[in-house]
């Protein structure tokens, strides 16, 4: 199962930089998102190294969680496909997923194809669907955005533990942690963008499920079945 480190779901430190760093000044008057710079990179999926070995579920694809910040109550988590099996993988469309909660039963959110309508503007990695092939150790990214924001006093707010997710819907799915959650207050949303080739994956990644020297890699994840 992948543990991300820390308190909160945080996003890759390079795209936390451009969410962070790179924004405007924000003004506390406003609700609006932090600018974001054009073009931005898609955040990377990689997770912090571990020393303990992976392994290659049957479906030939594993799931790596990624890290990084948060700001403004935006969330955005970014999760990484690997295809350490020994054939070609091809994806087209949006990761299908079900968000558990403590005792991993599945939770009443909607899930957004896309993220435009949770971050308020435009990404430039936020495309429609694509063809994506992958050949042996490459790697396709998606991202998981939502806000933190709790304005409904009827209800708890609503902390999303886990996350079953398969490639696309049918595919047989895995379960992932997100650290401590996904904090969603009361907006009962989130939103995902479709699958997208991560450059330069292929050397980051090895097809037979192996660590490779200097690479990022996370625990393996827990496989469940098609989700329905």
């Amino acid at each position: 199962m992948i543990k991300a480190r820390g308190r909160r779901v945080i996003v890759p430190l390079a795209f936390a930089a451009l969410l962070v760093g790179c924004a405007r000044p924000a003004d506390p008057s406003t609700s609006e998102p932090p600018a974001f710079p054009d073009p931005m990179p898609f955040p990377s999926g990689l997770a912090t190294p571990s020393a303990t070995p992976v392994t290659c579920p049957p479906e030939g694809v594993r799931f790596q969680v990624g890290e990084g910040d948060a700001a403004m109550g935006l969330r955005v988590l970014s999760i990484t496909l690997v295809n350490c099996g020994s054939k070609t993988y091809r994806l087209k469309g949006y990761p299908a997923v079900r968000p558990l909660d403590d005792d991993r039963s599945e939770q009443k959110i909607r899930i957004l194809h896309g993220v435009k309508e949770i971050l308020g503007t435009a990404i430039p990695w936020d495309n429609p669907p694509r063809s994506v092939v992958l050949e042996p150790g490459q790697q396709a990214g998606t991202a998981v955005a939502w806000r933190n924001t709790y304005d409904d006093i009827r209800e708890p707010p609503v902390t999303v533990k886990f996350l079953d997710i398969a490639p696309l819907a049918g595919r047989p799915s895995q379960i992932i942690e997100p650290g401590d959650g996904l904090d969603l207050g009361s907006t009962g949303r989130m939103g995902i963008s479709a699958w997208s080739v991560l450059p330069d994956s292929a050397a980051t990644a090895n097809p037979n499920g192996r660590p490779v020297p200097g690479a990022s890699v996370s625990e393996p994840v827990e496989t469940g079945g098609p989700l329905l």
